[in-house]
């Protein structure tokens, strides 16, 4: 088991512990934290949540969510890995001066309780609870950021190159990143927008500017995934023209030839019957003026063609 505990002593002194009964019974606030998914029996066993279902890699929701039970809130968030770009859960239970996190990793250094607690006021369960978001909501910057950098660099390198087979497939590559960023921001967004709901939840100016800051960055990184998803559109909306463009003309110059070749192959086709009584066969110059009216259908047609600026 992977359990760590910070809490307040009396003393206003912030306290660590790894097993739940070292906790003393004066503290005025405590932090149970479970960094493993693993963790899940061990925390059902110490603490009575009845029905209650968290999240974790086998029970997903894929969107964040918001439950208010009779005397403990459920938030769930979710953080992004950085390589995969997969989504995972940060379960955080809120009760009266306790807060319990159920996660994967670490999160003592996602948050600075000292830092929280400089001016203590009610509800301090509720502050780290939002400060835990904020801090999720920062770590997005990172990643939509690195996708933003890489559409602008493939712009760079291949917004000339016409003709590379690969260009759609990494177009694709790039759109699935934004996708998969998409899917997390967007909800995140309407959990904050649920917030503003519960009353009885912000009832400090503290929780509500910590609120408004997290729809701040959440537009700025809306923005952001806009900007590069609209980029990537237009690349590919250009390379779709051109190549459509292309195949234009590359079929108009087989439709022309197709149609200077049609009445010379009429020609060659009726001649080439081999009747008895064609006078044409025992011309002496036959040959010769049939090659020749081949020549002038083709140059009058090819002209016919320019004229009309088909080719």
């Amino acid at each position: 088991m992977s359990l760590s505990i910070q809490y307040i002593s009396k003393n206003n002194d912030i306290e660590k512990v790894t097993e739940g009964d070292k906790v003393p019974e004066d503290t005025t606030f405590t932090w149970y934290d479970y960094d493993s998914f693993d963790d899940e029996d061990q925390l059902l066993s110490d603490f009575d949540f009845g029905d209650i279902t968290f999240e974790d890699e086998v029970v997903k929701n894929y969107r964040p969510a918001y439950h208010n039970y009779n005397g403990y809130k459920l938030l769930i968030c979710h953080a992004i890995d950085k390589e995969t770009l997969e989504a995972h859960a940060i379960n955080i239970c809120v009760m009266k001066d306790i807060i319990i996190t159920f996660h994967n990793g670490v999160l003592d250094d996602f948050i600075d309780i000292a830092e929280i607690i400089k001016d203590k006021q009610d509800d301090l369960e509720i502050d780290i609870a939002l400060h835990i978001l904020l801090t999720t909501v920062e770590q997005y910057f990172a990643i939509v950021h690195d996708i933003e950098d890489e559409v602008i660099s493939f712009e760079e390198k291949h917004a000339d190159e016409k003709k590379d087979k690969d260009i759609p497939a990494r177009m694709f590559d790039i759109k699935k990143k934004v996708f998969r960023v998409k899917r997390v921001i967007i909800p995140m967004e309407e959990l904050a927008e649920k917030f503003k709901e519960q009353d009885d939840i912000f009832n400090s100016p503290r929780s509500e500017g910590i609120l408004n800051k997290i729809n701040t960055k959440i537009d700025r990184q809306k923005l952001i995934i806009q900007f590069s998803e609209e980029m990537i559109d237009e690349l590919k909306d250009n390379y779709i023209s051109y190549n459509t463009f292309r195949m234009n003309r590359i079929i108009n110059v087989l439709t022309i030839i197709s149609a200077i070749f049609l009445p010379l192959t009429l020609i060659t086709g009726i001649y080439g019957m081999n009747f008895e009584t064609m006078p044409e066969l025992k011309w002496e110059l036959g040959y010769y003026m049939s090659l020749g009216l081949m020549l002038l259908i083709s140059i009058s047609m090819i002209g016919f063609f320019k004229y009309k600026s088909w080719m």
